[in-house]
């Protein structure tokens, strides 16, 4: 695939080489999962096993950022994403989750539920280290902001989608942005149609 520069600096061939770097069956599946339903990382992280079906692949969502108001100055409660991940990943899925019925997809080695944290120091590790991170700025106090990051895996799978030639503004839909003035521009979209521009136009849906 061609080079595409995104906003946080992301390029497909950037997340291929992130996705095919050495790392445990756990850590491909989350930045895979990242990647192909735009979860942000906590929503993801509190997916249970009970929340994906592993027939169809689709993985539900149930704790999703909610949305602010500014007219009102109160929040409103997102529904769940239902989402759908890749062949690929199902199988990763099922080797993490082994012959587990119902908690935490995502776990440590004492079994208790994987945080956000650990995949942000993990993705930076490992981006360091297999030469793909870059750095956007540095700060007085010397922080440096780095472009590979969660946050920019999910927003590559979504732009990635979009490029292949999926309707945007389904896709937008499917990742739930809170902007309120751009959701007005939004499809009226069932979660059956979003799956479906996922399923045709994801990287990661493509043989």
């Amino acid at each position: 695939m061609s080079e595409i520069y995104l906003d946080r600096g992301m390029t497909i061939d950037e997340v291929n080489v992130l996705l095919r770097a050495p790392m445990s069956d756990r850590e491909r599946a989350f930045f895979r999962a990242i990647y192909e339903t735009f979860f942000r990382a906590n929503e993801l992280l509190q997916c249970n096993i009970e929340d994906y079906d592993k027939n169809t692949g689709e993985l539900i969502a149930l704790c999703t950022k909610n949305k602010f108001n500014p007219k009102t100055r109160q929040h409103i409660k997102s529904p769940p994403k239902h989402m759908i991940i890749s062949p690929g990943t199902q199988i990763l899925f099922r080797k993490i989750i082994g012959n587990r019925k119902k908690g935490a997809i995502f776990i440590n080695r004492n079994g208790r539920r994987l945080t956000k944290t650990h995949f942000q120091v993990f993705i930076n590790e490992l981006a360091t280290g297999i030469g793909i991170q870059k750095v956007t700025h540095i700060t007085e106090t010397g922080r440096k902001y780095h472009l590979v990051t969660l946050k920019a895996l999910r927003e590559a799978g979504e732009r990635h989608c979009d490029l292949n030639g999926a309707d945007s503004q389904v896709t937008a839909r499917g990742s739930q942005h809170s902007a309120l003035v751009k959701e007005r521009h939004y499809k009226k979209s069932g979660w059956g149609e979003i799956q479906d521009q996922i399923k045709r136009f994801h990287p990661a849906f493509k043989n």
